[in-house]
């Protein structure tokens, strides 16, 4: 039981979190060119992450908190790097709605449960599944909540959470957990994939709301995914 919700389960989210958003994104009704683009990247990624944690030769085992934070960061970066150096990545996320935007964190409830999972079984320490687990919930049903029943106060509400979530689990998990489960743990395949992209889709979602004309979205009057 262990084994399967290790690497098995961990892969499969990742390979669900792809299909789910390239779902998502094609709600738009276009950019279908970009939409390869990305489903290409995505598996890319995917295998070449599955070779650095399997073989655990890229990353020392006994790496230290603030280099492997680095790293963690430099994902970061290079999600970024995809997404806004790369014309049609960047044209089809900032043509998305706040709805699209916000149904694209959905998934992030199924990694709660596998995290929740993982604590009960002893692949993570207990405390940390159960926080992880609550809070990836929350925030991906806060971000459906502002998806299906769109205000500016939902939003940010979404927003705000929904960062929160991604940078306390990062700086604890390098800080306080890394020590315990070690760099190559099947974690990490939430931490270099779906994890980044949930990042900067909120700060889209965020830029969108400082940019926009705030009478515009008065109430509940914010455009629907058509």
């Amino acid at each position: 039981m262990n084994d399967i919700f290790g690497t098995p389960v961990m892969l499969a989210l990742d390979a669900t979190f792809v299909l789910y958003t390239l779902w998502a994104l094609g709600l738009r009704r276009s950019g279908g060119r970009s939409a390869i683009v990305a489903a290409g990247v995505s598996i890319a990624w995917i295998a070449t992450l599955h070779a650095v944690i399997s073989t655990g030769t890229v990353v020392p085992s006994d790496i230290a908190a603030l280099p492997f934070y680095s790293i963690i960061l430099l994902g970061v970066a290079a999600v970024g790097a995809l997404i806004f150096l790369v014309k049609p990545v960047r044209e089809l996320l900032l043509g998305l709605d706040q709805q699209q935007l916000m149904l694209l964190q959905g998934i992030r409830v199924y990694f709660g449960a596998a995290f929740l999972i993982q604590g009960g079984l002893g692949l993570l320490p207990p405390v940390f599944g159960l926080i992880d687990g609550v809070s990836h919930i929350s925030a991906g049903f806060l971000a459906l909540l502002a998806a299906v029943a769109p205000s500016l106060r939902r939003l940010w509400v979404a927003n705000a959470f929904g960062v929160a979530d991604i940078l306390v689990v990062a700086t604890s998990l390098a800080f306080v957990l890394l020590e315990s489960i070690g760099p190559h743990h099947p974690m990490m395949y939430a931490v270099f994939l779906p994890a980044p992209f949930w990042l900067w889709f909120h700060v889209v979602s965020i830029w969108k709301l400082l940019a926009q004309d705030r009478d515009a979205y008065g109430g509940e009057a914010i455009p629907r995914i058509s």
